[in-house]
């Protein structure tokens, strides 16, 4: 790194340094040898064939070559970087042009357009070399940061974003920027050592700048021809090109270069694939859904997700059949195993599906407005501002280069009219509802300092703070010990209580779903198994599965009676078709026609809905 600043400040104080004018001649004293070989202590480096010092041309051609290098290097890392955002954030058509001109780019002979280029011009200036050179250079840039912005911007705390309501541009610049911003500093110094080259390369060959400018290419060009007698004049603009090049990489290979990067910090979506039909189901459908009651907030019907990472790779049913109602007021709990489609549920619901994700069908009925057919636009409204969520990974969903209050002032600002000092009151009232005692503090730092719990509560907090009319809960209590449990649970209820929200929480833990739940969805492999009042489900669950469930949970009773049993089997593969129940593999009450048709939705006395043939004729399958 001292030898870049050396080059750097000789480059920028050329002027004052250097001893001559790089272009005074003075033929009585042609061709004069450096100090070390006789020469006059006036000429440390000796004089060329017209009499022109050598070492002030050297400190004049640093000045050229160097900031020439370092403005082209500007340029592409701009461009770059602005079309790597846009084409690793949209993705689709975007990124598929942007990267095939890239393509198209590079297999052009770049060296022999530039000579073109710029043999084509009477007078060569500094900002002809610059756009010659730089403009071609932001592929480099461009393909580093589309891959890490592929990755960052399915990331947590940008899901979360998305939820509260930013829109694509905040995401872009104040989300995924700071964090792929890290990468420039190396591929800048990289591509600088190449542009010092290839600026040189156009000098040496005639391309260069026009005199009375001067760069190190031309001096090496000027020295061709006296090599016999002056080698030096060859040697020594050689040399102060090594030097410099040396540097950079050296630079670059500095185990510091990842400290200094906090000089380029910045300070402190998405599939738009709706989930309408988009190819037919492919298992046959069940009898018709009842009509959604009157005061249905949340109506889900039918809904299905499919995941395929491309197209010779099987289709995943995460999803095959879900329909949900959720009231106003209500708190609705979804409970299932590990890779039952609980969590891929909430997804669907908010429009926060991964790319690889395709929609069967189904329909989202939000508050009498259908979700699947609205534009990202329009959606982005409604996420945050009265669709909340709150998702199972608290330490990848807040943004860790930004500070705690920075991002619940943010979100609160988003989302409702008032001033920040209005707004940082209310972010620390929300974290000492969730248990902080002293919330100013935890404002001031950044998510990494806080514990996986803390984080937790934190997200909690940005998410029910803006109020939100619906609530999705993704595993909120999972890193949370029992007494902050509680206190959530708690917030939770007051919510409700207070503002009427619509919350569906979803978790492992059926224990925890009876204690806050009104309504008990039970899902397994992709299905609702049975669904009805907490009480009923819980206490006189009708469903085998959801027997098997209750009958798991390690409860002090069961645990002193020695009844704890487990559920044995495995869940069925989402990549396979099931032709009957998918529990049936596992079903102690399993019959022959469990193994060849779905069983539909059906109300039983208890006052559940289940889907079981333990509740149906054979007439009724048959007829099905």
């Amino acid at each position: 790194m001292l030898g870049l600043a050396f080059i750097v400040v000789v480059a920028i104080a050329a002027p004052w340094i250097a001893p001559h004018p790089p272009g005074q001649t003075d033929l009585s004293n042609v061709l004069a040898p450096p100090v070390w070989a006789g020469g006059d202590a006036a000429n440390l480096l000796g004089t060329d064939g017209l009499g022109r010092d050598v070492l002030s041309r050297v400190i004049y051609g640093a000045r050229s070559s160097v900031l020439i290098s370092a403005s082209a290097m500007l340029i592409g890392g701009t461009l770059g970087l602005i079309t790597g955002l846009i084409a690793g954030f949209f993705g689709g058509i975007v990124d598929t042009v942007i990267m095939r001109l890239g393509d198209i780019q590079l297999a052009l002979p770049f060296i022999l357009i530039a000579i073109v280029i710029l043999g084509m011009l009477p007078e060569r200036r500094p900002h002809h070399l610059i756009l010659v050179l730089g403009v071609p250079a932001w592929i480099v840039y461009a393909r580093v940061i589309r891959s890490r912005v592929l990755a960052e911007r399915e990331s947590d705390y940008v899901q979360a974003a998305t939820t509260l309501g930013a829109s694509g541009f905040r995401r872009i610049f104040r989300y995924i920027l700071p964090q792929v911003w890290g990468v420039l500093p190396a591929i800048a110094l990289v591509d600088l050592s190449n542009l010092v080259v290839m600026e040189s390369t156009l000098s040496f060959l005639g391309f260069g700048l026009s005199a009375p400018d001067v760069s190190w290419g031309q001096i090496l060009a000027d020295g061709r021809g006296s090599m016999a007698m002056a080698p030096w004049l060859s040697i020594i603009p050689g040399l102060a090109i090594m030097f410099t090049v040396l540097s950079i990489n050296l630079a670059v290979e500095s185990p510091g270069l990842e400290a200094r990067r906090r000089w380029w910090r910045l300070p402190t979506r998405r599939s738009k694939r709706p989930v309408g039909a988009t190819h037919p189901p492919a298992e046959p459908a069940d009898s018709p859904a009842p009509e959604p009651p009157d005061d249905g907030f949340l109506s889900v019907r039918d809904l299905a997700v499919d995941f395929q990472v491309h197209r010779d790779s099987p289709v995943v049913h995460a999803v095959r059949s879900v329909d949900l109602e959720v009231r106003r007021g209500q708190i609705v709990g979804i409970v299932g195993e590990s890779g039952s489609g609980k969590s891929v549920t909430a997804y669907a619901i908010s429009r926060l599906l991964a790319p690889t994700a395709r929609s069967a069908r189904g329909s989202v009925c939000f508050d009498g407005t259908e979700l699947t057919e609205l534009p990202e636009r329009r959606m982005r409204r409604i996420r945050g501002r009265r669709i909340g969520m709150i998702f199972q990974n608290p330490t990848g969903s807040l943004n860790p280069v930004l500070t705690v209050g920075f991002q619940m002032v943010e979100a609160i600002r988003s989302n409702r009219p008032m001033g920040k000092t209005q707004a940082r009151a209310l972010a620390a009232e929300a974290l000492r509802d969730v248990g902080f005692g002293n919330p100013e503090d935890v404002l001031r730092r950044h998510p990494f300092r806080l514990s996986g719990g803390q984080n937790q509560r934190v997200m909690i907090a940005m998410t029910m703070v803006v109020e939100p009319e619906l609530l999705l809960a993704d595993e909120p209590t999972t890193a949370l010990d029992v007494t902050t449990q509680a206190q959530v649970l708690d917030q939770l209820r007051r919510v409700r209580d207070e503002h009427g929200v619509s919350v569906v929480i979803i978790s492992h833990d059926i224990g925890l779903i009876g204690e806050i739940a009104d309504e008990v969805v039970v899902m397994y492999a992709g299905r609702v198994c049975e669904s009805g009042p907490a009480e009923q489900v819980l206490l006189d669950p009708q469903h085998p599965y959801t027997k098997a469930l209750l009958s798991s949970v390690p409860t002090p009773e069961v645990i002193a009676a020695g009844n704890l049993e487990g559920i044995p089997g495995d869940l069925p593969d989402a990549s396979s078709a099931i032709p009957g129940c998918p529990f049936a593999a596992r079903c102690p009450a399993v019959m022959d026609v469990c193994h060849t048709a779905v069983p539909a939705l059906v109300p039983v006395p208890a006052g559940q809905t289940v889907a079981c043939h333990l509740y149906t004729t054979e007439a009724e399958v048959l007829q099905r």
